[in-house]
């Protein structure tokens, strides 16, 4: 099955979300890639926590594994996150196929005074001032678990019908997704936009129009991201030593596909195996 993301309808529906809760909202494809999210300037307090590097790192973290958590039940899923916050995760679903997630979070359920111990230690970990963050947490609305429910159970309902309205489409038996079966099957190869032309009896001008159509980037981007895509499953779901993922995913190099990797994930290979397991 092909999954297109209508980003701009999505983007629009998240702004509504967030114009009516005051709630930070986000969109995710099923392979836990963010695609949109509303407000465009984020929370001061996780401004701060994202300004340090570990911090980011971290927060990535901790949103992938919100998904994947939310992936495996079927079901919206609620954690704090490492800076002590709450996140929810609602999975948006076709039949029983997971398309994706929405997440709505950043959310505090304490009083400022109660966390203090945590955020100094959470300041000391990411070198940041704890004075400075606990004021920038002291400026978050605090909710309580009924509210989040409550959204979660709205967020729930327009899930259901996201691909009934069309922000997002899904295709079976149409030539992109043919092409997005072929890359898949041989991804291990080289896979160049002249055999893709000659397998499906198009032409390029064809294939980079049903490309931009599907998969929202160029044929070459796509096919790099795929490859990433295994390249990462395969690092975190098997024993696979890097120089045989470089193969299993086409790329033979293995100099070659460390900077490949980190130009994508921003770290290299192997720690992106270490953080995810």
């Amino acid at each position: 099955m092909l999954i297109n993301f209508n980003i701009e309808r999505l983007d629009k529906l998240l702004y509504d979300f967030y114009l009516i809760t005051g709630i930070t909202v986000s969109v995710w494809d099923s392979q836990i890639n963010q695609l949109g999210f509303q407000p465009k300037e984020m929370r001061s307090f996780c401004r701060a926590i994202r300004s340090s590097p570990k911090g980011e790192q971290l927060c990535l973290q901790s949103d992938r594994a919100l998904c994947m958590e939310c992936g495996k039940t079927g079901k919206a899923v609620s954690r704090y996150c490492h800076a002590g916050l709450i996140d929810t995760a609602v999975p948006i679903k076709f039949k029983d196929t997971i398309l994706g997630y929405m997440m709505f979070g950043q959310i505090a359920d304490k009083p400022s005074a109660n966390v203090r111990p945590a955020l100094e230690k959470l300041s000391s970990d990411l070198g940041l001032d704890c004075d400075y963050l606990h004021a920038l947490y002291s400026e978050l609305e605090t909710h309580d678990a009924e509210k989040i429910e409550s959204i979660a159970n709205i967020l729930k309902m327009a899930t259901r019908y996201l691909w009934l309205s069309e922000y997002i489409k899904i295709g079976y038996d149409t030539t992109a997704s043919k092409i997005d079966d072929y890359i898949h099957t041989h991804i291990s190869e080289e896979i160049s936009v002249k055999a893709l032309c000659e397998a499906f009896n198009i032409s390029k001008n064809k294939l980079y129009s049903l490309s931009h159509e599907w998969f929202n980037m160029s044929i070459g981007e796509y096919i790099a991201t795929v490859r990433i895509e295994e390249a990462k499953r395969l690092l975190t779901s098997t024993d696979l030593a890097i120089n045989q993922i470089c193969a299993a995913v086409g790329v033979k190099d293995y100099n070659y596909f460390t900077k490949f990797f980190k130009s994508y994930e921003g770290i290299p290979p192997l720690k992106y195996r270490k953080s995810h397991t």
